[in-house]
């Protein structure tokens, strides 16, 4: 009788096989932990931004606090008094003796401060930061007022309870010149065909001179997804003060000027728009910038 033949199975052939399911188990744990270990330094990140954020809030508003106390006044023994006692809150025992006698009952001037605006917080150290900021003052001598605007600099001490101490006191800073950095103005370039601008033009006029009082309902027809929100203010249009039509890659692009004639304030007013435009049935802002 003949043997039947027997298949053999080369105990080397399991061991392929157990290594591969190993290699494609040891590849698949391998991209779920660099997800979630980018997902918790992702979290960790954006919990250390919030907290800074939070942290600078808290400083900003503490230095507008101070500000508004340290440059105002009255030349009377009770205004002084008052003054003084609230800066303690304030100042370093060493800074309060340097700043007793700032003003006098013989003060010419009263201050009144009108605003304060913060324009940079930098870490000088963990507890330590440099505060710029620039107060506008009403400054009154006699029966004249002026108004000032001056920048200032102070130190604030911060520890790790959160409260804080003005450690340096405003020292006069500079203010902002002016950049040289001059704006170019987009130019209708040719990408788009005379008929084609006529369209476009035409399609601006007719809604810039709706848009001030259009409700949210009758700019569907206009704006898409609602990139430009119904404003209800007391405009009439005047025009295009500036236009400039021009491709970018596929997209229709428009940069303009409108003028309106604003009827509470009494001034003519002029809004920079840049708008992406599409050809559908009709023409319709998709984008704003």
């Amino acid at each position: 009788a003949e043997e039947m033949p027997v298949l053999k199975v080369s105990p080397n052939r399991n061991w392929i096989r157990l290594f591969w399911v190993l290699l494609v188990i040891s590849i698949i744990l391998g991209i779920y932990n660099n997800f979630t270990s980018v997902d918790t330094v992702t979290v960790e990140k954006e919990t250390v931004i919030e907290e800074k954020l939070k942290d600078t809030n808290a400083l900003e508003s503490y230095v507008k606090g101070f500000a508004g106390v340290y440059h105002a006044w009255e030349n009377t023994d009770r205004e002084i008094s008052k003054r003084e006692k609230t800066l303690e809150k304030y100042l370093p025992e060493t800074l309060q003796l340097m700043d007793h006698g700032m003003i006098t009952t013989d003060c010419p001037t009263a201050a009144e401060v009108e605003s304060v605006d913060i324009w940079s917080v930098k870490d000088l150290t963990d507890t330590e930061y440099e505060v710029t900021y620039g107060v506008k003052q009403r400054i009154s001598e006699g029966e004249q007022t002026t108004d000032q605007s001056n920048v200032y600099q102070t130190v604030v001490h911060r520890d790790e309870n959160g409260k804080m101490l003005v450690v340096k006191n405003p020292t006069a800073y500079a203010l902002p010149g002016k950049s040289s950095y001059e704006v170019k103005a987009k130019e209708t370039d040719g990408s788009i065909d005379l008929k084609t601008q006529t369209q476009i033009e035409d399609f601006l006029n007719t809604f810039f001179k709706l848009y001030p009082q259009a409700s949210a309902k009758e700019l569907v027809y206009y704006v898409k997804d609602g990139v430009l929100p119904a404003i209800g203010k007391n405009y009439v249009y005047d025009g295009l003060a500036g236009k400039a039509y021009y491709m970018e890659g596929d997209q229709t692009k428009a940069e303009v000027y409108v003028k309106y004639l604003d009827q509470d304030l009494k001034i003519t007013q002029v809004m920079q728009y840049k708008l992406t435009l599409e050809k559908g049935d009709n023409w319709k802002i998709v984008e704003v910038e």
